[in-house]
């Protein structure tokens, strides 16, 4: 039996790198409303550690055609358990902490040793040299720079190249860790890089770029040391905060991606990342990653679309991969999964009368 965490707040503790921390309240409410989800990627017999049994088996009970049949449990009913694997959304060293406390192990929990290689490999910095192999003898038909800064005076060099960047923080969470600077830094953004090359080293500068669409590309890293391509993920974003994922069948999605950039362009890509995370991961990593990218709008003479293949990399579990675990193998009406906020996080299913028109 294995047992599953939904722990969101894993970015958030990357960031902090320790053993315990108070994640912010919204990660907390986060956690407790949808820790039930695990039980849309598990399988029949597993277990998933929640913060609220009764709340879970109500929640989850809305989506009983896709979720798996699992035990859901909270800390004390596993006190002392030996699972045949531990999979939370996100290794950490916060979340590993909180399973020795209940004295839960299995054969392959993370070594200190492998927890500071997930952590640096989770950096975006990482994204610095991923672009320089993925887009080798393609860059007239893609775009995507990188730079990690230790000082102010670095990021203001860049700034009067480049005119608009976009500044980063080596660990966060989604939407947050993120400045947008034209033509001159602000007090607030000055104060913004100051204290981010102060709490973790440096900072990234990246360029600014006319982004046409989001997507990303979900993958598994396996036990044998290969990677394996798990699909694509149509996904909205709203001030960098995640908001939707379409579910659609590949042959649909890649078709809409087509429209902007050659379905034989997004398979090479796809080998690339495979090969590149192959030899990065090799005993460093096992489990699911994803790779955001994006349809950029190109700024030369001829117009047309470009292909930003690594924006980020999430070395976790993502909504790309739980939009695939609910999407049907064969194509239906296409819809949309989302997160509403009311009085608790709810997750969604939407229909999608136009998709074409609402998310393209």
């Amino acid at each position: 039996m294995d047992l599953h965490i939904f722990n969101p707040e894993h970015d958030i503790a990357l960031a902090c790198n320790r053993n315990r921390f108070t994640p912010p309240h919204a990660a907390q409410e986060l956690r407790m409303n949808l820790g039930w989800i695990a039980a849309l990627w598990a399988a029949d017999g597993d277990a998933v550690l929640v913060d609220d049994v009764a709340f879970a088996v109500k929640a989850a009970a809305r989506f009983r055609g896709s979720k798996a049949d699992v035990c859901f449990v909270s800390d004390t009913d596993i006190q002392g358990v030996k699972f045949d694997s531990v999979k939370p959304w996100g290794w950490d060293n916060a979340i590993t902490t909180r399973l020795a406390d209940i004295d839960v192990c299995s054969a392959d929990m993370p070594s200190d040793n492998v927890l500071e290689h997930i952590r640096l490999l989770s950096s975006r910095i990482q994204t610095q040299r991923a672009l320089r192999v993925l887009r080798e003898g393609i860059e007239p038909f893609t775009c995507g720079e990188a730079f990690s800064a230790k000082n102010t005076e670095q990021v203001d060099k860049w700034l009067a190249e480049k005119d608009r960047i976009v500044l980063k923080a080596p660990w966060s969470s989604s939407g947050r860790g993120v400045r947008y600077v034209m033509r001159q830094a602000t007090p607030s953004v000055s104060g913004f890089m100051k204290n981010v090359i102060y709490e973790q080293g440096s900072i990234m500068v990246e360029p600014y770029y006319n982004k046409v669409k989001d997507f990303g590309m979900e993958f598994e890293a396996m036990p044998d040391g290969s990677v394996k391509y798990r699909g694509l993920s149509l996904f909205m974003t709203r001030n960098g905060a995640y908001t939707g994922n379409i579910l659609a069948c590949e042959e649909d999605k890649t078709a809409m991606l087509s429209r902007y950039i050659p379905t034989e362009f997004l398979l090479d890509v796809q080998s690339r990342v495979c090969h590149y995370f192959e030899n990065l991961f090799k005993n460093n990593y096992c489990g699911p990653f994803g790779v955001d990218m994006m349809v950029v709008a190109s700024e030369g003479n001829g117009g047309g679309f470009l292909l930003h293949p690594c924006v980020e990399i999430n070395l976790r579990r993502t909504m790309g991969h739980v939009a695939l675990a609910i999407t049907p193998g064969q194509s239906v009406a296409m819809s949309m999964m989302h997160i509403d906020h009311d009085v608790n996080y709810v997750l969604r299913v939407s229909p999608l009368e136009n998709p074409f028109v609402k998310v393209i």
